[in-house]
């Protein structure tokens, strides 16, 4: 029998912190340390996110109970509620390995008494269908036995803090079993899956509530193979012609050594598979994940469209998937007069009707920063193209209409970045970002027709008005505060979520020895933060969930690296390194004395703020990357 181990896999055993991803930009899934499958899923034009799954539906009793959605989202990680599982007998837990091979495709390998079972995972380009191939080698007669319990619903969007949660929806499934397929329909969301087996011998058998088994005898000789195809089929999407046939691009080398690079990869590959999903009509959404909260925020959405930018500027294939998503967040994803929401459909309506001021900013540094990179504009929303005036008109419009309130010219938001309400209405961060988006699209001004606004004024204008509100004094002389009200009134504090102001050195708005910023960054890592968590693997985190953040770990790389402390540097990269996937990928939070993950096994966002840390924060020049 062959018992070689993945080579990147070979460190890992049952206790895989998340499941393994992979999708194609069609479709995306997520798979337990065993195999199994979890979930297949896909945005739908009506109800926003549907996926086949097996875990049990969110109870809509305790909606905007935060404890309630992550025992949902914990749920939805666990391999008991996998829909399809391959059963072996006496199987060796510790001997169970799971991994990425070197084409990032995600491998196992299990194994019990006298047989081993490999199994590679893959996402055929331009299907909506994942397919999976298990090898099995046996010494002696072994009974396997491929196992379905699974339902077709409506992504349950269980938010920590919710504001408009989706209303409630009874989805009902059937399923009707033949010999070498099943096919399982939800009529209500007008889709439907099927599960395909290709095997030498066996047929599925129904049994009860919908349930079904193939069984597979293994023995000594020939290894038995065994490939099963679940697809996935929602209703068209306006222009559904116009649909990518093609895969995702991606990255097809092995993982470089060292952290940095291992969570690039991996926040590319998530990305190009995963989140930033086709919606027809040329037009793709970037999701902040596809499993916990397959929704857009504009801001989670940059940071990975950057990232794309970052990693792959010359390969047009990763580009033209930033072109799509500003064609879906200038388009569907925005109503022409409305400022974006806190979050989006994968359709474009707005889900949580909140604003966030942060979150008008960042479309139009995607944009800009786009256009630095690519060297020409992208092409626009409806018949527009690509000429440089039309989208003018459309940056002067959101320009227009930014929440300025009256003090210095500063912007106000009734939430902050952390998607919680502000105690005070002028957030740092969002200032920093505020100068930083003038800054990058006053170039363009004459070539966007946006001379009247003035925007390298602008700019310099912020810098005097940011010191000005902001200056106060902390517990290591005068720093920035995390917000004002204009007269005079601050709150010390820094989070996670507001990586503008460690980012502001390297963004051009102060020098690295700047006394404020470096002042607010000391107490920012200190325990006078209320945001500060202690511990073995503590750092900074947020009011908003508990635990060490990892874009507050991030915010500390970005912060060490401006210093050159390089000691710190790499205290944090061994850190990050201890408590980043298998896949590269990272949670929310982590346990500050053990590193366990604690909160949102799926996020995109940390992982692509390290990777453009990785490529190079200030600027998008090439990297080395074969693409």
């Amino acid at each position: 029998m062959s018992g070689q181990t993945p080579p990147a896999a070979a460190a890992l055993s049952a206790g895989l912190p998340k499941p393994l991803d992979l999708g194609n930009g069609l479709v995306a899934g997520s798979f337990g340390g065993d195999g199994s499958w979890l979930s297949l899923g896909a945005p739908h034009p009506v109800h926003g996110f549907v996926e086949m799954l097996a875990a049990p539906p969110f109870d809509e009793e305790q909606r905007g109970d935060p404890a309630a959605a992550r025992r949902h989202r914990e749920q939805l990680t666990q391999e008991r509620f996998a829909f399809l599982r391959l059963d072996l007998p006496d199987e060796q837990m510790p001997e169970r390995h799971a991994g990425l091979d070197g084409a990032g495709r995600p491998v196992w390998r299990r194994s019990g008494g006298g047989w081993t079972c490999s199994v590679t995972a893959w996402a055929p380009p331009g299907e909506t269908a994942l397919v999976q191939r298990y090898v099995i080698e046996a010494a002696r007669d072994v009974r396997a036995v491929l196992r379905f319990g699974g339902r077709l619903d409506r992504s349950a969007l269980a938010e920590i803090t919710e504001v408009n949660p989706p209303l409630p929806l009874e989805v009902h499934s059937d399923v009707e079993v033949s010999p070498g397929e099943l096919a399982v329909t939800a009529p209500v969301l007008a889709t439907s899956a099927r599960v395909a087996v290709h095997a030498a011998a066996g047929h599925w058998d129904p049994d009860a509530d919908g349930a079904a088994q193939w069984e597979i005898a293994a023995g000594a000789g020939e290894p038995v193979e065994i490939t099963v195809t679940v697809s996935l089929a929602t209703p068209p999407w306006p222009g559904d012609g116009l649909r990518s046939t093609a895969p995702a691009p991606q990255i097809t080398r092995a993982d470089p050594p060292g952290t940095l690079e291992r969570i690039a990869a991996g926040a590319v590959r998530y990305v190009l598979g995963c989140t930033a999903l086709d919606v027809g009509e040329a037009e793709r959404t970037i999701l902040t994940d596809h499993r916990l909260l397959p929704l857009s925020w504009t801001r989670d959405a940059y940071y990975q469209a950057l990232l794309l930018l970052c990693a792959a500027p010359d390969d047009h294939d990763v580009t033209d998937v930033v072109a799509g998503h500003l064609r879906w967040l200038w388009g569907r994803g925005r109503t022409p007069g409305a400022p974006w929401m806190r979050s989006h459909l994968p359709d474009g309506r707005p889900k949580d009707l909140a604003i966030q001021a942060d979150q008008q900013l960042y479309p139009l540094l995607e944009l800009a920063d786009y256009r630095r990179v690519v060297g020409r504009w992208p092409l626009g929303p409806g018949d527009s193209g690509t000429d440089a005036y039309q989208w003018g008109k459309l940056i002067a419009e959101v320009w227009q209409g930014l929440p300025r309130d009256g003090h210095d010219g500063l912007l106000a938001g009734a939430e902050n970045p952390a998607d919680d309400p502000s105690e005070l209405p002028f957030a740092l961060s969002t200032q920093i970002l505020y100068w930083h988006t003038a800054s990058q699209l006053a170039p363009r001004s004459t070539e966007l027709g946006l001379d009247a606004l003035q925007l390298k004024q602008t700019a310099q204008h912020l810098r005097g008005a940011i010191a000005r509100a902001f200056t106060c004094e902390g517990p290591f002389g005068p720093q920035w505060a995390y917000e004002t009200d204009g007269n005079g009134r601050h709150r010390l504090y820094q989070d996670a979520n507001d990586l503008p102001t460690a980012f502001a050195p390297d963004w051009g708005f102060c020098s690295p020895m700047d006394e404020r910023w470096t002042a607010t960054m000391r107490f920012a890592f200190s325990p006078h933060n209320p945001g500060h968590v202690a511990g073995r693997f503590g750092g900074l985190g947020s009011a908003h969930t508990p635990g060490t953040w990892t874009l507050g770990d991030a915010q500390e790389l970005a912060v060490a690296r401006t210093m050159t402390d390089t000691v710190r540097a790499k205290a944090v990269l061994e850190r990050i390194g201890h408590v980043a996937g298998v896949d590269g990928l990272l949670p929310e939070t982590y346990h500050a004395d053990s590193g366990r993950w604690l909160a949102r096994h799926w996020f995109a966002w940390p992982a692509a703020v390290f990777g453009i840390l990785h490529f190079g924060i200030t600027s998008a020049g090439h990297n080395g990357w074969r693409v």
